[in-house]
């Protein structure tokens, strides 16, 4: 990744958070296969960058996408996290996935997820795809997809 799409990224994620008034700071990387990861430090505000459940993360993720795509067609993967909310909601997560899966294991019985955004789900069948005896599934159209984890 160039010096010029790194500012360019950086400058609308500081724009953005300006316009809010909410002082940050903000790093891009690039990860492994060409994605890219930007990490947004925010004071107490920042909670107003990631919303209601990341409703807000999620919007800014998709536009910053968008303009990441423009400037390279070939990388879609863009990630942005605020004050790791991100990073924190996936350690839930899978400690949720991990219970679940053990209720699934013991009861053999399915259960299901609330909706989850694709990355979400991402998280959910990359975990589980060590045990087994257990099979996951993406069911149901966006935004009530979920996933559903099954035994064997």
């Amino acid at each position: 990744m160039n010096s010029e799409n790194t500012s360019i990224i950086n400058d609308f994620i500081r724009r953005v958070a300006e316009y809010m008034q909410i002082p940050c700071e903000v790093s891009v990387s690039s990860e492994e296969g060409g994605s890219v990861s930007v990490a947004v430090q925010a004071d107490d505000n920042g909670r107003l960058l990631i919303g209601k459940n990341g409703q807000n993360l999620k919007a800014l993720e998709h536009v910053v996408r968008v303009m990441w795509m423009r400037q390279n067609p070939e990388n879609r993967s863009v990630i942005v996290d605020v004050n790791d909310y991100r990073a924190e909601r996936s350690k839930e997560l899978i400690q949720l996935v991990r219970e679940t899966a053990a209720r699934v294991q013991q009861t053999r019985r399915s259960e299901a997820f609330e909706p989850m955004t694709s990355y979400e789900r991402r998280l959910v069948h990359t975990e589980l795809a060590t045990y087994s005896d257990l099979s996951t599934e993406s069911v149901g159209q966006d935004p009530q997809r979920r996933v559903v984890i099954k035994p064997l």
